[in-house]
């Protein structure tokens, strides 16, 4: 009986084992034909590594979706190199893709080729003008050149249709307040802390606003609050400083812009700033000797801050130095002059930011002031612009210093 029922579930068996194998074959050739569809490709492709990416291309160079996955992907992990010529390849086999032409853009804009970046990012805010993280950038790119109104309108439209953007409210006060809209600023960055009340970098820039409206106390409160949310944040430990030596309200707030210097000290101890906050800090609890010692290292550090030569011919003063301390509040007057008409051509070109002759005339002041980096820079702006513009060919001719980058200039 035993061998009877053997030999009848036998071929049961059988039968259940060949019905098995045929559903897992069908359901792996299901699996491959739902992995290979066309409606699944982006999935594929963002799965797939750099190695099959190219060798898909290299089977089929008009593969637009692998291109532009590719290019995003070298894009998005830096490779400046090889991400151009992937995204240049992925907007020919697609003009139409934001996300592949906002990507060069902000590539172009990593490698200082602003123009060549404001007309992809231009065309794209004009054609999608929904497109949100085409708008950002070209803020970002705005902001970059100074034109400070073009940047609040990019970012006002983001904030019209996504009001939880707090980066977009961070930014759009950075503008305000560079426009002197202490008013709007405020709201602004009241906005962005609704939304993160603890990002450092927001908390600081709402204590340069409040400071700005005149409520100095607040201001102080909020930028020592970033500062202990970001201890080795250089920039904000800076700030801080800064704000305490000019703003002080008594000895404790000098106590603890001495901590701050301290702490800058340890986290670099080659920071450009810091003679110079060590030398206002002096000069503030009138110790006129030290004070000059650091302030005469700071014209070296930082010659560029104009707030070091007024200080250093005050100190000047004080040790009966009257000579050297006319001739460093004249080279303070002479610099605030230049630098008055250097933010009078940057709001000049926050209207007409394709005006070549005016990035001219920002590069020689530029010149005057000793900042020959940025000089170089608003050349090459003008020059994008328009290529055989002779005064700034010859203003990159007068970028060959006949005295060293950033030595002082004289009056």
């Amino acid at each position: 009986m035993t061998n009877t029922t053997d030999r009848i579930k036998a071929p049961t068996r059988r039968r259940a084992g060949i019905l098995a194998a045929a559903l897992l074959t069908i359901g792996i050739l299901g699996g491959l034909c739902w992995w290979y569809r066309p409606g699944n490709a982006a999935n594929r492709y963002r799965r797939m590594s750099m190695l099959e990416l190219n060798q898909t291309l290299a089977r089929n160079p008009k593969d637009a979706l692998a291109a532009r996955t590719l290019a995003l992907r070298l894009a998005g992990e830096g490779d400046a190199g090889m991400g151009e010529p992937a995204l240049r390849t992925a907007l020919e086999l697609n003009p139409d893709d934001p996300d592949v032409a906002t990507g060069l853009g902000e590539l172009l804009m990593s490698k200082n080729r602003n123009e060549e970046a404001f007309q992809l990012l231009k065309g794209v805010t004009s054609r999608f003008p929904h497109y949100l993280p085409g708008r950002n950038a070209l803020g970002r790119l705005y902001m970059r050149k100074g034109s400070y109104l073009h940047a609040s309108n990019e970012y006002e439209a983001i904030l019209a249709q996504e009001k939880r953007d707090d980066d977009s409210w961070y930014q759009l006060a950075v503008c305000y307040l560079q426009m002197q809209q202490s008013a709007k600023a405020q709201n602004a960055i009241d906005a962005a802390l609704l939304l993160q009340p603890n990002d450092p970098h927001y908390l600081a820039l709402k204590g340069s606003v409040d400071v700005a409206v005149g409520n100095v106390s607040a201001g102080i409160e909020a930028t020592r609050r970033a500062a202990q949310l970001a201890p080795k944040n250089i920039h904000i430990l800076s700030t801080l400083t800064n704000l305490l030596l000019t703003q002080h309200r008594n000895e404790a707030d000098l106590d603890l812009a001495e901590q701050s210097i301290g702490r800058l000290e340890q986290l670099n101890p080659d920071y450009a700033l810091l003679p110079f906050q060590r030398g206002e800090l002096e000069r503030v609890r009138q110790h006129w000797l030290p004070a000059a010692h650091y302030l005469e290292k700071a014209l070296v550090t930082s010659p560029g801050q104009d707030e070091v030569y007024f200080s250093l011919g005050q100190v000047y003063r004080r040790l009966n130095r009257p000579q050297e301390a006319d001739k460093m509040i004249q080279v303070f007057h002479y610099r605030q002059k230049l630098s008055q008409q250097v933010d009078a051509v940057r709001i000049a070109l926050g209207s007409h930011p394709d005006d070549a002759n005016l990035y001219g005339k920002l590069a020689r002041l530029q010149i005057q002031l000793g900042d020959q980096t940025s000089a170089l820079g608003s050349v090459r702006a003008g020059l994008a612009i328009d290529p055989k513009n002779k005064d700034l060919q010859r203003g990159l001719e007068a970028l060959s210093p006949k005295t060293a980058p950033g030595t002082a200039p004289q009056p």
